[in-house]
């Protein structure tokens, strides 16, 4: 049964929400690559969540940080955060797009997968790349990276911004982001939309900020269980939708149902049991959805070749199971690992510059 908690205590049901967000990502992308289109057709929102997710718990963690953590030592932690996934899902695909255009015969040049390998790593957009690479797509080695980029131009815009007045600042990039969403559309995914991508990442990470600031304001309320039961039921009838959601169903989930959907989740806590199971699907989401596509990639390419057909009822569970456990696999075998490394050896002079799991 969900508790309400207080303030001080971990938020596991966001990392529960979390979890949920990623496992909805490969179940629309399965549906989009395998040809379900009516599997969890709207599971793409879940990026937003993400980013109000993300804006609403960075200030929790960094916020007391403010006058002790320089800029550099910020973009120092999160770029420990979420490079060596970033890599790793690189190190992954690259060698399958090579692997792809000499078995197939497709004509793409060395340079051009060297150049989306190393700006992949790198996390920066590959503009116009050749369509043999995986263009007009901005990461073409791993579509879903745009968000992961965006993520890092907003924690930065934040941080440098950090002393101005957070609330009102975030309340004001929400809306004028908002107002151009409205003309433009969400996207931020290919080079003729890049462009489009700042007010998509703006207005979700905005109104994250926002809530965060305003939460602290707000007196103590018994309505939020509720509040996030019933949020969570709109989630699920909008995400497993059979058919793609209007726009204005996707701007009303992006601003206003998911961040509902967060701040009522900071004050709902379930039992242990559950709390345990949050915080291990939470862990494993950043992980899930940097690795779900170039998995998918090689799984499905290898089942092709080898069985020369596609079964979709095959497919998709195989896929699932697979990339869940490889996942789980590159977050404690490699991820942890290598962010405790880096930590040691980058932030150890700086005691008070650590990196948060969030």
């Amino acid at each position: 049964m969900a508790t309400q908690i207080t303030r001080s205590d971990h938020y596991t049901t966001l990392d529960g929400l979390r979890g949920f967000a990623a496992l909805s990502v490969l179940a629309f992308h399965l549906g989009r690559w395998l040809d379900i289109p009516w599997l969890c057709a709207n599971g793409n929102l879940s990026v937003d969540t993400f980013f109000c997710l993300s804006g609403y718990v960075l200030p929790l963690a960094y916020g007391r940080k403010i006058a002790t953590l320089s800029m550099g030592d910020f973009i120092v932690t999160r770029l420990i955060r979420l490079m060596p996934m970033i890599v790793l899902s690189v190190a992954v695909s690259a060698p399958y797009v090579f692997f792809r255009s000499f078995v197939s015969h497709i004509d793409v040049s060395a340079a051009a997968i060297f150049s989306a390998a190393l700006l992949g790593a790198l996390n920066l957009p590959y503009f116009y790349a050749p369509s043999g690479v995986g263009g007009p797509q901005l990461f073409p080695l791993n579509g879903p990276q745009y968000s992961l980029f965006l993520e890092v131009m907003a924690n930065i815009v934040w941080w440098a911004t950090r002393y101005l007045p957070q609330m009102a600042l975030a309340a004001a990039v929400a809306v004028v982001s908002a107002a151009i969403l409205v003309h433009i559309g969400i996207g931020g995914d290919t080079t003729e939309t890049f462009w489009y991508g700042f007010p998509h990442v703006g207005a979700s990470f905005a109104l994250g900020v926002f809530i965060y600031h305003l939460d602290r304001k707000l007196p103590f309320w018994r309505g939020w269980t509720p509040l996030f039961w019933g949020v969570v039921i709109a989630m699920i009838a909008i995400f497993f939708a059979p058919y793609e959601a209007s726009f204005a169903v996707k701007l009303a989930w992006k601003l206003f149902l998911s961040p509902l959907l967060v701040i009522a989740g900071a004050h709902v806590q379930f039992g242990k049991t559950i709390d345990s199971f949050f915080l291990r699907i939470g862990a494993l989401s950043y992980p899930l959805y940097a690795l779900h596509y170039p998995l998918f990639c090689w799984i499905n390419g290898t089942y092709r070749m080898l069985l020369g057909s596609r079964d979709v009822w095959i497919e998709a569970p195989l896929i699932f199971v697979i990339v869940i456990g490889l996942s789980y696999l590159g977050l404690r075998a490699y991820d942890e690992p290598v962010r405790s490394y880096l930590s040691r050896k980058l932030l150890s002079p700086r005691p008070k510059a650590i990196v948060p799991a969030e």
